[in-house]
């Protein structure tokens, strides 16, 4: 047996008419064989500019927005919108978000790409990302009371870029979804959520707690599987750096993110273990479709095992699709984006 004949896609769960024909992977077989193997493409612990670089389609047109978290934190997205898109028509959404420490510039040519095919897309900064506003806090004593609701006020105030935080990633893509249903033209009944690397464990995650969720693409990320028995365990030094965080107000920064270096809060690597998407499976709804797409020699992790096992403990259709031989960061070009696009693509336009 050839050492890559493995089935490229594997569905645990709904009918066969539940997947999208994933031949694609097959028929370009010798071309991702190729990127895996030509120095141009070759990417070692991150993109490289030129993989965010893409050319707008023929007919889809941007605008920058704003929309707001629950805390009121100001966040950005650009906005795609297909050809021919009107305003009192019933287009569908789909909320496209970047992975750990990126910026939505690196993921911006999905949006486009989807816009080309018909849907209406936004792509998105997390809070403490990009364009988005950051966490406030005051450097002075709140002088506030609870004579008033809300006050305006002069003071002195910390803004924070380093809090990599999933449990607010998760409500950033939410607001997103609640602000496209908002759009006019746009469905708020057909809204579709797409996320790679750590967003691809993110839109888990968003799946498992908003059931707006209709469509659900997660691309080379760890899913885990069935719910855990027990919580995340927390070692010494993130106890220790717990306790003065809590005494303080601060705890230790460390080096963080991959294609954009930054300093993250220490505790941000605990605390986002505990957003464990394969904790909220049972609580999707069978009607939202699930695609993974995963690479094969991705050097973060092994998430072809727990997505594979999320996929048997979901009860509606959850479809795994694995590209041989191409590495995590390689996913964002050549002819693994051409791919990974187009598949992400058709899922959206079978189920929105």
């Amino acid at each position: 047996m050839a050492k890559h004949s493995f089935v490229c896609f594997l569905v645990f769960a709904g009918a066969l008419l539940g997947q999208i024909n994933a031949d694609l992977v097959e028929q370009r077989r010798a071309d991702l064989e190729k990127q895996s193997k030509d120095p141009v493409f070759k990417r070692d612990g991150g993109t490289q500019p030129q993989d965010w670089n893409y050319q707008l389609p023929a007919g889809v047109a941007t605008h920058q927005v704003t929309f707001y978290a629950g805390g009121g934190t100001p966040l950005y997205g650009k906005m795609f919108f297909p050809r021919d898109f009107s305003a009192s028509g019933k287009t569908p959404g789909i909320v496209v978000g970047h992975g750990i420490n990126a910026l939505s510039i690196g993921i911006e040519k999905y949006a486009a790409r989807f816009a080309e095919r018909g849907f209406v897309a936004m792509a998105i900064d997390y809070e403490s990302y990009g364009f988005s506003g950051s966490e406030v806090s005051l450097l002075e004593r709140d002088t506030t009371t609870d004579r008033r609701p809300v006050w305006e006020l002069t003071a002195r105030v910390q803004l924070k870029r380093t809090d990599l935080n999933n449990f607010k990633e998760v409500e950033d893509y939410r607001a997103a979804v609640s602000f496209l249903q908002g759009e006019p033209g746009i469905d708020p009944n057909r809204i579709g959520i797409w996320g790679s690397s750590n967003a691809g464990s993110v839109v888990i995650a968003v799946a498992g707690r908003d059931p707006r969720i209709k469509a659900v693409v997660s691309q080379i990320a760890g899913t885990g599987a069935a719910p855990a028995s027990a919580p995340v365990a927390i070692s010494k030094n993130f106890e220790d750096d717990m306790i003065k965080r809590a005494r303080t107000g601060q705890g230790a920064e460390v080096d963080g993110g991959f294609s954009f270096r930054s300093k993250i809060d220490m505790f941000s690597n605990q605390r986002d273990r505990e957003v464990r998407p394969g904790s909220t499976v049972d609580r999707i709804q069978e009607s939202t479709k699930i695609l993974s797409i995963l690479a094969e020699k991705d050097e973060l992790g092994n998430p072809i095992a727990g997505a594979n096992a999320a996929a048997k403990a979901f009860k509606g259709t959850w479809q795994v699709v694995i590209l041989p031989y191409m590495t995590h960061f390689q996913m964002y070009s050549g002819a693994a984006f051409e791919i990974d696009s187009t598949l992400a693509g058709d899922w959206f336009a079978k189920y929105l």
